[in-house]
């Protein structure tokens, strides 16, 4: 470890200051750091595996140039045997466990790698970002220059002393971002943005006026015994595309999915424009749910299998939303008359052969045209519920 580096210094102070949320403005400040104390820097990239359903890795590249900065989130489908990757210095620190990787493009008259890092430069190091505590391998911190001669030996000597502390930033700043994420994934945005912010004993929580929403597939007990259990975990998948993306699209929160059904909300004012505004998304996310349903059914019928069903239930009302359960294991959800009065209505769809059966007060706050199928049996009303169903179906 050399005796003086401001740069390392920097990282174990003032670094810890940066908006944890500013991945960009990080990667600027940290260039200008290195200019500004002698390491002519043109292009920095830190690039890690991550945890997260839907890519498998990210990287962040800055250059000087413009002082632009990109962002790229690696999808799981790309293969690592890709014959650009293999050439790649990456793919050294990754997978042949290598501590550190120098290019120098103009010494060997061509580009030395496919890294476009490389491309214009003089010489091009990667170095091994060490994880003690990430579920997922280590990461790379690649720096590249324009400059005649490329690196001095002494830059790269401060390269290399700086590393555990940048390692150890990154890794801190990956593990909050990627903990977020695994929270709002399992439990919804809301409830774990909740959750990260400490509302987290038993029976927090707090009253609340919204949308409830309930969907439910037709005849899943027969498809599970009919289907291989990976066909019929497929095929949920696919379902559940069709109603949970719409919701989420629509700016509603999946707080459950309880086998094939999926209990979600729609948080509303008590009165006014945002009630409105609150049941009309629920609406405008149950008719694209259904699109959604045509487009699948469509295709599984050009491959010879039958088509898949489901209804939804929506009713407005009160639910207390928070944590419910044991102290060693908790759900964040909302509970109520209203929750199970949204259920009892997608019971009712199956009943009255209508996709989407929504409440009277749901019905009176959307404000648009609904026809009255029936009334439900409920245990708070007497002579029931009058239960109503789209006009133009």
């Amino acid at each position: 470890m050399l005796a003086h580096n401001p740069i390392r210094d920097w990282l174990n102070t003032a670094a810890w200051a940066l908006p944890k949320d500013d991945d960009q403005g990080g990667i600027r400040s940290f260039g200008a750091l290195l200019n500004a104390h002698g390491i002519p820097a043109r292009r920095l990239r830190i690039a890690t595996p991550v945890l997260h359903p839907e890519f498998k890795g990210y990287a962040v590249t800055w250059d000087h140039n413009g002082d632009r900065v990109d962002e790229v989130e690696v999808p799981h489908d790309v293969r690592d045997d890709d014959p650009l990757f293999i050439n790649s210095p990456l793919h050294a620190i990754f997978f042949e466990g290598a501590h550190a990787v120098r290019c120098r493009p103009q010494r060997q008259h061509r580009p030395c790698s496919a890294d476009p890092m490389d491309r214009g430069m003089t010489d091009f190091a990667s170095f091994r970002m060490s994880f003690l505590r990430l579920p997922t391998p280590d990461g790379a911190f690649s720096i590249a220059t324009d400059v005649p001669g490329g690196f001095t030996a002494e830059q790269l000597t401060i390269i290399d002393d700086f590393m555990p502390a940048l390692s150890h930033v990154a890794e801190l700043y990956i593990m909050e971002e990627m903990t977020t994420t695994l929270m709002q994934t399992y439990l919804g945005q809301t409830p774990g943005q909740r959750v990260m912010k400490g509302q987290i004993r038993r029976g927090d929580g707090l009253d609340i006026h919204a949308v409830i929403w309930f969907s439910d597939l037709r005849n899943s007990t027969r498809l599970s015994a009919l289907l291989p259990r990976a066909e019929y975990l497929s095929l949920l998948n696919r379902y559940f595309d069709c109603v949970a993306e719409p919701v989420l699209d629509h700016g509603g929160e999946v707080l459950r999915y309880i086998g094939d059904a999926a209990l979600a909300i729609f948080p509303a004012a008590r009165s006014g424009p945002e009630t409105q505004d609150a049941c009309l998304r629920a609406e405008a996310a149950a008719r694209e749910a259904r699109q959604r349903l045509a487009a699948l059914n469509a295709e599984r019928g050009g491959k010879g299998l039958f088509p898949i069903d489901f209804g939804i239930g929506l009713h407005l009302g009160e639910v207390t939303y928070g944590n419910i359960g044991v102290p060693r294991r908790l759900e964040f959800t909302v509970i109520g008359e209203a929750a199970n009065r949204a259920a009892r209505l997608q019971d009712q769809s199956k009943v009255l052969n209508c996709p989407l059966v929504v409440s009277e007060d749901f019905a009176r706050a959307h404000g648009g045209r609904w026809q009255r199928l029936g009334f439900m049996d409920t245990r708070e009303l007497a002579d029931g519920a009058a239960v109503f169903g789209p006009a133009d179906d």
